[in-house]
């Protein structure tokens, strides 16, 4: 089997447009794991901070077109899995209240929201492959067992898990899950190895997925490069990763295909403020600017992308992009692809096989490509997404033909 790369994405996909879907079809990740889908005491489903279902209909709270976007994605081979759960959320301690109060069956309405956002995906040419139990508030066995019975009695056809503590909860939770659904149910174990999780040993977990008879895919997961605190704004004023530039607006000759959308602000502060994710460069009007056909502009304008800029004189306008540094604040050993692959190909021979690696995440690529922190600077998205999925693959392919006794040149 081939190194199983995966990528969490969160509101730079969600907000993305088709910028977002280019650049993962570009990076040919077999599986886009979307995060973080929230639960809230009634049962609604919120995706990040945007609500998406509530009363058993789907119906986006702003405007995302995720089933259309996501279906793409699934048209072209990749696997779409959403992630329930975070850190600092209470998500999995809501799930455990609505089902001791209306059960796991069709009266919760938990269990009707998720119908409803299975059918959505369906509905618009997609599906959804899994549900990911980042569950990092409520680490009961029971609680992950109970919800993973109602969304195979939806119709879900596999869950997965991604922990970063606590291996015996996850074991009980998998043991559990194997007896009653079989050994392929829960099909992942998307292991965090960053942050919180940064100490982590895959062998150990491994083990886990040996004890329980499990077929899980053990895939341990490193993070990028991060922007500073805030990306495009912290604290009542612009986060430090923001870079600004005056006098300059998008030439108007220039590729504009990565435009994500256009927006009347009182202020360059409000534009930022206004950012939801995806945007890595947008410049702002002070009076009326005409770029050519179709790209006119009036006072307050803001104009937002999510590529590389290419600026042009416009002495009524400034630009501001994402350019100011990145840096590695949660892996052990660097945050480079260069880094990944040196600590997958440590990974790839133990006992017990890692059959992949995921990344932490797309947003971040997306907040870092025009800082360069790994030499990168002047590529796109796509291009630096892709390095990292070939760390992973390299690291683990690379490593395993090392110790056949294969020539490696």
């Amino acid at each position: 089997m081939s190194p199983q790369a995966r990528i969490y994405a969160s509101g730079s996909f969600c907000f993305g447009e088709s910028v977002a879907v280019n650049n993962l079809l570009a990076a040919q990740y077999p599986a886009v794991i979307l995060w973080s889908l929230h639960v809230n005491a009634s049962g609604d489903l919120i995706m990040n901070n945007t609500q998406i279902v509530s009363n058993g209909v789907y119906q986006e709270a702003q405007t995302m077109n995720l089933p259309s976007r996501l279906a793409t994605l699934y048209q072209n081979g990749i696997s779409v899995i959403f992630s329930v759960g975070a850190g600092g959320t209470s998500d999995f301690t809501n799930i455990a209240s609505l089902i001791s109060k209306y059960g796991t069956g069709s009266d919760n309405p938990l269990y009707t929201n998720m119908a409803a956002l299975k059918a959505a995906m369906v509905n618009a040419g997609g599906n959804i492959d899994a549900i990911d139990f980042d569950n990092e508030d409520n680490l009961e066995a029971g609680v992950m067992v109970d919800f993973a019975i109602m969304l195979q009695a939806i119709g879900y056809a596999s869950v997965t898990f991604c922990p970063y503590c606590l291996p015996e909860v996850w074991q009980d939770a998998l043991t559990q899950l194997v007896k009653k659904f079989g050994p392929d149910f829960v099909s992942a174990l998307h292991l965090q190895c960053y942050s919180g999780g940064e100490y982590n040993d895959p062998q150990e977990w491994g083990q886990v997925i040996a004890a329980s008879g499990s077929n899980a895919l053990l895939i341990p997961g490193l993070a990028t490069n991060q922007a500073g605190p805030g990306g495009w704004w912290n604290s009542g004023q612009p986060g430090s990763s923001v870079k600004s530039y005056p006098a300059v607006a998008q030439y108007g000759g220039g590729d504009w295909s990565s435009l994500l959308r256009q927006g009347n602000y009182p202020s360059a502060d409000a534009a930022m403020q206004s950012c939801v994710g995806g945007e890595t460069f947008f410049f702002y009007c002070n009076s009326y600017l005409d770029l050519g056909p179709g790209k006119q502009f009036n006072a307050g304008d803001a104009v937002f992308f999510g590529g590389l800029p290419q600026w042009g004189s416009a002495p009524q306008c400034e630009g501001y992009a994402l350019a100011n540094g990145c840096s590695n604040i949660y892996n052990q050993g660097g945050a480079c692809p260069s880094d990944l692959q040196t600590q997958y190909a440590k990974w790839a021979n133990g006992k017990y096989p890692v059959n992949g690696g995921f990344i932490w995440m797309y947003d971040s690529i997306v907040d870092c490509v025009l800082s360069g922190p790994c030499g990168e600077s002047g590529d796109s998205v796509a291009t630096v997404a892709t390095a990292y999925r070939n760390a992973i693959v390299n690291g683990l392919a690379l490593a395993k033909t090392a110790s056949s006794g294969s020539l490696v040149s």
